[in-house]
């Protein structure tokens, strides 16, 4: 702030009227944008990206994954199935929450009980919909029952089950993670501020039962413009992002003393259509749309070079674990929608509404605009008229998670295991199309469920052999229209290095200042 030259004189004697200095910034701080505010601290109100990179700062799982993708101790020392679907964990002696409080096993029993609980409304609970119940057996001891076999279990308890307090979870069962009420964690990191509209800040966490982190402090901040934000990194307001639009990879490459960097990621990007409302709840309409589509263009524009199309409803390094080398020979067993304006307007002439129709859906600018426009356009040329209605970010979230009206949805999803499993149930399960699910196209069945339950707790061809057959039901009917899967890009201060990959779930530990 200016003083006045009439107050100047005044105040000499006190500040001399000398500019402050600038604060200096400890060489171990991370100042990180993303495009959106972190909504929530717990993953049952904030599973969204944002979100997620500082939960997974601040709270443990007990297990997590490793460079590879294996499942690897945390919490838990050791776990054992001890028969099918019942598995016995032993967890780690002497561990505390930030604020010094013991963790129990009833904590971490009931950290993944809550995600069943409706009255949570858990945005994880599709990822826990074969738990048939949890219960700490003593000490130590916390034994976990699946309602059937399910090989995807500990991978996604890798993401999803975060350790919380019980006493603190089951006082806020709705707001737990907000700013107002905040949480509490085991994990490397602790807040020391937080709000929607000035950001986050986390610190080291001291009573951390690990190995100490590189970083004692991350400020995490929100820039929803992506010009604004290469900007605060080129200047060096901002150390890092993971935010960069692929249509600005070369403006970002060129940043001096920027390290920009790619890796292969779970990254999934599709259209999904609501199989419950209008015109979209017919079979032809869909199939027409996915002909109308131009997959191939669409990839273009939205991986810039940087990714692939994906051929069905898994990511890129989940299709590859799951099929090996037979990745494309499966695919070419699957239905596909070749850009044709012909056959789309064939399929259309099927259905009740030949000669096309209108339909309004929700629309954020967080969205890629390119993609958006151009599936307008595509579609627009069989005579489906698509109408964006824009609204703020927070409404636009607000309306896509309790399914209200979405219809033609576009999503780009990011997921942590290596399992078909994490993506499936999340996209089909009758869980995940409640509130706060991500299965936008509700559909969705009791048979469904079933079928997803026997692949997810099959293992090796047999597995292969049933995520197939859903794979062919969703080429058949349509209720998604799988697009391309993109390489994640990051922008990284070369003060910084980083050791990232698909399956480093703790982004900020894995990175450390140069040298360090």
């Amino acid at each position: 702030m200016k003083i006045p030259l009439a107050l100047c004189a005044a105040v000499l004697v006190l500040v001399g009227c000398a500019q402050a200095p600038e604060p200096v910034i400890a060489k171990d701080t991370l100042v990180w944008a993303n495009t959106s505010p972190v909504r929530s601290l717990d993953i049952a109100h904030g599973f969204d990206t944002a979100s997620t990179l500082a939960q997974f700062a601040m709270l443990d799982t007990p297990v997590t994954l490793d460079k590879t993708g294996a499942v690897v101790p945390s919490l838990a020392e050791s776990w054992k199935e001890t028969k099918p679907g019942v598995y016995d964990f032993r967890l780690r002696p002497g561990v505390t929450f930030s604020d010094g409080t013991p963790l129990t096993s009833d904590d971490v029993a009931f950290s993944l009980r809550r995600h069943l609980d409706p009255k949570v409304a858990s945005e994880a609970a599709s990822y826990f919909g074969t738990v048939k119940s949890v219960e700490a057996t003593g000490p130590g001891a916390v034994r976990v029952v699946l309602r059937r076999p399910n090989a995807t279990f500990l991978a996604t308890a890798a993401i999803g089950w975060q350790v919380v307090p019980r006493k603190l979870a089951e006082a806020h069962p709705k707001d737990l993670g907000s700013p107002d009420v905040g949480t509490l964690g085991t994990g490397p990191y602790k807040v020391a501020r937080y709000s929607i509209t000035d950001g986050l800040t986390l610190v080291r966490n001291e009573r951390y039962w690990g190995r100490a982190r590189a970083l004692s402090r991350i400020e995490i901040k929100a820039i929803e413009d992506p010009e604004a934000r290469r900007l605060a990194v080129a200047s060096g307001d901002v150390d890092a992002t993971m935010d960069i639009p692929i249509t600005d990879v070369r403006k970002w490459a060129g940043l001096p003393d920027v390290t920009t960097g790619f890796y292969p990621s779970n990254n999934l990007a599709f259209l999904s259509l609501d199989v419950t409302a209008g015109p979209l709840k017919d079979v032809h309409v869909r199939r027409a749309i996915a002909h109308a589509v131009n997959r191939e263009a669409l990839a273009r524009v939205g991986t810039a070079g940087h990714g692939r199309l994906s051929p069905a409803l898994l990511t890129t390094p989940q299709l590859k674990t799951l099929y090996g080398d037979r990745v494309e020979e499966v695919a070419g067993k699957l239905r596909t929608y070749k850009h044709d304006l012909t056959a789309a307007k064939a399929e259309l002439a099927q259905s009740a509404y030949p000669d096309g129709f209108s339909i309004t859906v929700p629309y954020a600018p967080v969205e890629n605009p390119l993609i958006i426009q151009a599936v307008i356009a595509d579609l627009a040329k069989i005579g489906i008229k698509l109408t964006l209605e824009t609204q703020p970010e927070d409404a636009y979230r607000a309306r896509l998670m309790s399914h209200d009206r979405v219809g033609i949805h576009f999503s780009d999803l990011g997921y942590s295991t290596p399992d078909a499993g994490e993506v499936l149930p999340d996209l089909l399960s009758r869980a995940s199309a409640q509130e706060g699910g991500w299965n936008f196209s509700l559909y969705a069945s009791a048979e469904l469920d079933r079928r997803l339950d026997e692949a997810m707790s099959a293992t090796g061809p047999a597995k292969a052999d049933l995520v197939t057959e859903v794979l062919a039901e969703v080429a058949e009917q349509v209720p998604y229209i799988p697009l391309y899967c993109i390489d994640q890009a990051y922008a990284l201060n070369k003060k910084f290095t980083a050791d990232i990959n698909a399956w480093t779930v703790d982004i900020y530990s894995a990175i450390r200042p140069a040298g360090a």
